[in-house]
């Protein structure tokens, strides 16, 4: 379940955004705020697009797409998550000093693993979607 303060702000972002492109769409406002921002990714997909911005693909392309972010976003949170946790119980006295060690090396190390994998995530998608866009029609606001 979300939390109550992380789905009101991704609502009245959706609000906000909704109304600067074509004025208030309370389907998505309600949408968000009743079943939480997983269901995100689809309204950046069916937004109208202002002028100057463009997309590639349909509405399920475009929402892959947005998902991929929000999951990548998700777990860099996740993983900040964590490393605050352990570094946090490493200052426990109670801990022997090798322990306390060894819990901020593994911290340290599992977030360097971790920014590597989004970087090869992030080039390895951005390659993947260069290819497979290259032949689709490009849809423009205006």
């Amino acid at each position: 379940m979300w939390p109550r303060w992380v789905r009101g702000i991704i609502t009245l972002w959706v609000a906000f955004d909704s109304r600067n492109r074509q004025g208030l769409d309370l389907f998505w406002v309600l949408v968000l705020l009743l079943l939480g921002p997983l269901l995100l990714p689809f309204y950046l997909a069916a937004r109208p697009l202002l002028k100057g911005e463009s997309r590639r693909g349909g509405f399920f392309w475009n929402a892959f797409w947005n998902f991929e972010k929000l999951f990548s976003t998700l777990a860099g949170l996740a993983t900040c998550a964590v490393f605050l946790e352990n570094m946090m119980e490493s200052e426990n006295r109670d801990l022997a000093l090798v322990k306390r060690a060894e819990i901020k090396a593994g911290s340290l190390l599992g977030v360097f693993a971790v920014v590597a994998a989004f970087v090869l995530e992030r080039l390895g998608f951005d390659w993947f979607r260069q290819a497979f866009e290259s032949g689709m029609p490009e849809e423009k606001g205006g």
